[in-house]
């Protein structure tokens, strides 16, 4: 082999099992897995036939459905209960297109997923405005209304079902099933190392702060849903055709959808290598228990789940993780942390106006008054502090400019233009970013993922990550770019916090709190950073804070909310010796 030739396959070794200039790296023992995965799957294909052909396709059609479940419930968190509809759509319809249409059944099952991924999309701004149990039962009904629909079509069969001509062998139909589901596991690859893959996981943790990022967390959303149709539908082509028989009852059964879902759990849910682990696992056991003791198999399986709920919470992944083995990538991280480059300074056009204007501004909660006819501007160039007794109104009034809350009365300006009717994600991307009063980083995810996020707002993959790093650096945090949030401190989170408003590179930054909780030496690190913010591209900063005196000499003008209503709005000094300051916030008589 020419040295030249020898170098690049080295350099192509080292990148797969090390990780290049991405990040995105495969382990050896990870490589290994998959090189094992495939090898079985090739001499079960070629040396086997009979029942044990059948019980491989069997496990490979399950790894599919398993892939396709994890991808919007394991991914997103949206957990459903009818990924069955697209298995049972995508049998009808590659039965349909074959027995009516006369189609091969190569182009039959792919147009059949191609179907299912359709009614997924068309349901997808539906059933996804749902949330937690009532889009699990949304989809459970689905199900059911599918199910009665093709018992009662009698050009599907009716409820007598639908007889197949057996075209291919045992053979063949292992092979595609083998096909679909490394189809299936490269979707989830996908996900597992791309932006896509990032906004879906932070929808996941917290979607409403994801929002704020700038994900379009519906679109997100319907993507991910279609996407996870496809894979149990044109598995289920196959299945037909492996069966020559199908009918609602065995096309629609929710105990179908209960085992992939459960193999997925065993494995690890949300993980890349969790649905191949525990389907093969379970299914495994399943057969010997059904095997040894086929009287007592439910019972048997039933202990077997409890054990797993208890003993496995994070799936068998988990506990490879502990020895070091099936690590999450950091999605989209350099080997090294670049060094970055500051963005161009934002707003310096605009002259000394305000960015951002609340005229008028009330919110009531039921017979609560939250903000009584309030006024505020936050010119170029300033720093404004909000203070205030708890309740006063200082969160909700930020949250009503940032899209959370909508006002009873009144309206926000934002560099002049009305912004009533934005969404939380179209503020964002306009460039309003903001922190929250309890810190909600993504916790599955690293300080690294959690600052790209944000900076994946309105850019490219390389200026993203160039940004990312860029803020990483500019506040000190160096040292913690790759850890997970959930092992972070308090203090640490709202540096995080404020690291990933900043990397949004807005116009306006809102800081609820960001001090709070926080030791000296981290408040003077949040301290430094607000000092300079005008200097990363920030053209305003308002902020709320209880800790008076480490304000003081950081902000131009202080506001005052006592009960909803701004009863105070000047330079600190001025404010701070106003009597009605006094008797209101310090709780002294004036």
């Amino acid at each position: 082999m020419p040295p030249s030739a020898l170098g690049s396959l080295r350099s192509l070794t080292r990148r797969l099992t090390v990780g290049g200039a991405t990040g995105v790296g495969w382990p050896r023992h990870e490589i290994a897995l998959g090189v094992a995965f495939l090898v079985a799957a090739a001499l079960i294909g070629l040396l086997t036939s009979g029942y044990l052909l059948q019980f491989a396709t069997d496990i490979f059609t399950f790894m599919a459905m398993a892939y396709g479940w994890n991808l919007i419930s394991g991914m997103t968190g949206y957990v459903s209960f009818g990924q069955i509809a697209f298995y049972g759509l995508g049998a009808y319809g590659t039965a349909l297109l074959i027995l009516h249409g006369h189609v091969p059944w190569y182009v039959a099952a792919p147009v059949a997923g191609a179907v299912a991924a359709l009614l997924a999309l068309v349901l997808g701004g539906v059933m996804l405005r749902l949330r937690g149990i009532f889009f699990a039962l949304g989809m459970f009904g689905l199900v059911q209304i599918l199910s009665i629909l093709f018992s009662q079509w009698q050009f599907a069969g009716g409820g007598q079902g639908l007889i197949l001509p057996g075209a291919l062998t045992a053979h063949a139909v292992y092979a595609e099933t083998v096909l679909v589901a490394i189809f299936a596991f490269a979707l989830n690859l996908y996900y597992s190392r791309s932006a896509l893959g990032l906004k879906a996981m932070a929808i996941r943790d917290d979607e409403e702060a994801a929002a704020a990022m700038g994900v379009h967390t519906t679109r997100v959303k319907i993507v991910t849903f279609v996407l996870s149709a496809i894979p149990p539908a044109i598995v289920a082509g196959l299945v037909a055709w492996n069966r020559s028989y199908i009918d609602p009852p065995s096309m629609f059964d929710p105990s179908v959808d209960f085992q992939a879902i459960l193999f997925s759990l065993l494995g690890g849910m949300g993980t890349l290598w969790g649905p191949a682990l525990g389907t093969v696992i379970l299914e495994l056991v399943g057969e010997q228990i059904w095997a040894q003791f086929p009287e007592f198999q439910l019972g048997l399986f039933g202990l077997l789940v409890v054990l797993i709920v208890v003993f496995f919470p994070g799936g068998v992944v988990s506990v490879l993780r502990r020895f070091g083995w099936l690590p999450r990538p950091v999605i989209m991280a350099p080997s090294e942390l670049p060094r970055g480059s500051p963005p161009a300074l934002a707003g310096e056009a605009g002259g000394d106006g305000p960015v951002l204007e609340v005229r008028g501004l009330s919110v009531r909660f039921g017979g609560v008054t939250a903000l009584r006819d309030v006024d505020l501007e936050v010119r170029r160039g300033e720093t404004v502090s909000i203070i205030g007794a708890n309740g006063a109104g200082k969160t909700t009034l930020f949250n009503v400019i940032t899209g959370f809350v909508r006002p009873t009365r009144g309206e926000v300006l934002f560099k002049g233009r009305p912004i009533k009717g934005w969404s939380v994600t179209q503020l964002a991307e306009a460039g309003i970013g903001r922190t929250f009063q309890i810190p909600r980083p993504m916790e599955s995810l690293t300080v690294w993922e959690n600052v790209l996020l944000a900076a994946l707002n309105g850019r490219r993959k390389h200026a993203a990550v160039d940004q990312a790093a860029w803020v990483i650096r500019a506040l000190g945090m160096e040292a913690i770019w790759l850890e997970p949030v959930v092992n972070l401190p308090p203090g640490h989170r709202r540096q995080v916090e404020l690291a990933r408003a900043l990397a949004l590179q807005p116009d306006v930054i809102l800081l609820d709190e960001v001090m709070a909780g926080m030791n000296r030496e981290e408040q003077e690190k949040i301290r430094d950073a607000i000092r300079t913010l005008h200097e990363y591209g920030v053209s305003a900063v308002a902020g709320v804070e209880h800790v008076v005196a480490a304000i003081v000499d950081l902000c131009d003008r202080i506001v005052v909310l006592d009960f909803g209503q701004k009863i105070a709005d000047g330079e600190p000094q001025q404010v701070l010796r106003d009597p009605a300051v006094i008797g209101a916030y310090l709780g002294e008589a004036g």
